[in-house]
């Protein structure tokens, strides 16, 4: 074979193979970018099974050679629950990788699906979800499995954890996000079930209520003689000032033996400054003589208020605002925001490391504290009376200002006998850190004799109370929270750890009431307000531990199924549809029992009274109501 061409066949060769490479490279950069995007496109196939024609729901992430498919079909015995974890998983899914998704779908389904199996269908939904649901999801988590064993920590945690990924997904949801925030917040799901897990171990401290009483009352106790002080020393400034007009009339020297005529004649020498005793010598050697008798104290109680004069103020502020303490104390006239008509007042101000905005609003009239005014009259005091004492209060004090950057400031004040300068709390960490307002708290507690407090205890124990009467979400506007999560954190006292403890103790009860009877009396789905306490569905128990009815144990939770129409303890709810529902099937079930399961005896002697006493109760029932019930398929077992 000639040269030339050998040089021409393998150069074709190369050719050949480097086009190979570079459409080879090409083609996989288009897997690759259609993977990534085609990820955006995973979605929800609700289609149903082709083969048994039952219905299915997966997620389906499409890329690469085949698409992943992950199978939630378990989920749809409880279908609320169903559409919530797989829009969950799709949401969680997309910037996780292969393994990450496989790990949790099987998570998933060996927990919460498996759990969700021990309910009847459609019983649960995201309403009913609480702390009970919860805490029979752990007991199922930490008990043996098939192999008669406990899954290891890691396992339940994953599962556990597995939920919550899902959940999360959606707290920024349009959708989901109100539902998913209230099972992360307000259900009571578990933060940290396990032991070995991060948790803050030390609840927040909150003011006791009678402290929190006491504290109020000196509050107002001392807003109503600043209030009449004020009134007070009105009038002391328009005598000593008519007195000190009268003596220039007559050409004599002022009065300065009277208080009155130095108070007058300091306020008229020195309108933009604090006089120290020294510039009232300078200016009048009699007046510096004469303060110096009075005290300075005395005078600048009447021209000035004291910065333990402002404590009041800023503690009856802070409980209605719960502010932080810096921004409370910065707090500026200007962001107090009035409506058009006078009736509501808007607190604005920002926290300092989040820069976020706080805003509280309140009823201009409503009462400042939660006692009344110690006054002879007992007129409430308001908070729009109170800023209007506050203003008056410090409008000499504003005058003589060093800092004339802080006029516009709610808190600021004059030294009560030394130092030169009137001001604003002012630190370089912030103005709670001023040793003036510092002092200021320390001598108003010790004056009446109160246990120590802070304005955090006092942001806290709004925020209490808050959660108490509102719930979390509540909680967290109120505190200008970004995320519930910092609330639940940062902010859940110990009378809120105790709460859930007690609601964990009690729903630990009625699942063992549940395994005795063997099932007869199941918790699950009933709600709360006595009727998980109760021991028949539709009725609720004024006092479940001490039940009136034969074989029942005093401080043990009554057991007595389907005995609650004759139990004068038991309270019946006949304008409800489904506890109507549950008393007609209660009457089914005592019938049932007449077909062996009670003796002819047993019979006539207890179920007949309790069959005729339902009856009388569903008599009482609306027919409108009836009609309702009676559309519902409620099934309740036999009684024995």
């Amino acid at each position: 074979m000639p040269r030339g061409k050998s040089k021409r066949i393998g150069a074709s060769i190369v050719a050949q193979a480097r086009a190979r490479s570079e459409k080879s490279t090409r083609d996989t950069a288009n897997v690759t970018s259609l993977t990534a995007r085609e990820r955006l496109h995973s979605r929800i196939d609700r289609s149903p099974d082709p083969e048994a024609g039952s219905p299915r729901i997966r997620v389906i992430i499409p890329g690469g050679a085949e698409p992943e498919i992950y199978d939630f079909t378990l989920f749809l015995r409880q279908p609320e629950i169903a559409e919530l974890i797989v829009e969950g998983f799709r949401c969680w899914a997309q910037p996780a990788g292969f393994r990450a998704r496989d790990v949790k779908c099987g998570d998933l389904r060996r927990g919460l699906a498996s759990h969700l199996e021990s309910y009847p269908p459609m019983a649960v939904t995201l309403e009913t979800i609480d702390e009970a649901f919860w805490t029979g999801f752990l007991r199922f988590l930490d008990a043996p499995n098939a192999d008669d064993q406990p899954w290891a920590v890691k396992t339940r945690a994953g599962m556990l954890g597995a939920v919550r990924l899902c959940i999360e997904a959606l707290e920024n949801n349009a959708a989901w996000g109100e539902r998913a925030k209230r099972l992360l917040y307000h259900s009571g799901f578990p933060s940290n079930p396990w032991a070995g897990r991060t948790i803050k171990n030390k609840p927040t401290e909150v003011i006791l209520p009678h402290e929190v009483d006491r504290i109020l009352t000196a509050c107002l106790a001392d807003v109503a003689a600043i209030q009449k002080r004020l009134d007070r020393n009105t009038s002391i400034l328009e005598v000593g000032q008519c007195e000190l007009d009268d003596a220039r009339g007559c050409d004599a020297a002022p009065d300065y033996s009277c208080l009155s005529v130095c108070a007058a004649r300091i306020h008229e020498a020195f309108p933009d400054r604090l006089a120290s005793l020294k510039d009232l010598s300078r200016l009048d050697r009699d007046l510096g003589n004469a303060v110096n008798r009075h005290g300075m104290r005395a005078i600048r109680e009447v021209l000035y208020n004291t910065f333990e004069d402002l404590v009041p103020f800023v503690v009856l502020i802070g409980f209605k605002t719960i502010f932080n303490p810096d921004p409370l104390l910065s707090l500026e006239w200007n962001a107090i925001e009035t409506s058009f008509d006078g009736s509501t007042l808007i607190f604005h101000t920002k926290k300092n490391r989040s820069n976020r905005t706080q805003t509280s609003t309140h009823n201009a009239s409503e009462i400042a504290g939660d006692v009344r005014l110690p006054a002879e009259s007992g007129t409430p005091l308001g908070l729009q009376d109170l800023l209007n004492i506050l203003k008056r209060l410090t409008l000499n004090s504003r005058a003589i200002l060093a800092n004339k950057t802080d006029d516009d400031r709610l808190f600021l004040g004059a030294p009560k006998w030394g130092g030169s300068v009137a001001k604003a709390f002012n630190h370089r960490g912030g103005p709670s850190n001023d040793i003036v307002w510092k002092k200021a708290l320390g001598g108003f507690i010790e004056r009446y004799d109160l246990a120590p407090f802070t304005l955090n205890l006092i942001r806290a124990t709004g925020a209490d109370q808050t959660r108490r009467y509102f719930g979390i979400f509540a909680q967290q506007e109120r505190q200008g929270h970004s995320s519930p999560k910092t609330t639940w954190t940062f902010y859940t006292s110990d009378w809120v750890r105790k709460q859930g403890q007690d609601r964990i103790g009690e729903t630990q009860e009625l699942y063992a009431r549940a395994a005795e009877t063997h099932g007869r009396i199941d918790p699950r789905g009933l709600g709360a307000n006595g009727q998980q306490a109760a021991a028949t569905p539709g009725f609720l128990c004024l006092d479940p531990y001490h039940s009136p009815r034969p074989a029942q144990e005093s401080g043990k939770l009554c057991a007595a199924y389907g005995e609650c129409p004759s139990c004068p303890l038991a309270a019946a709810q006949p304008r409800s549809d489904e506890a109507v529902a549950r008393y007609l099937a209660l009457r089914r079930a005592i019938y049932t029992a007449q077909h062996g399961r009670v003796s002819a005896l047993q019979w006539k002697e207890k179920w007949v009274p309790i069959l005729r006493d339902l009856e009388a109760l569903l008599e009482q029932v609306p027919m409108a109501t009836m009609n309702n019930a009676q559309r519902y398929h409620v099934t309740l077992p036999s009684v024995a």
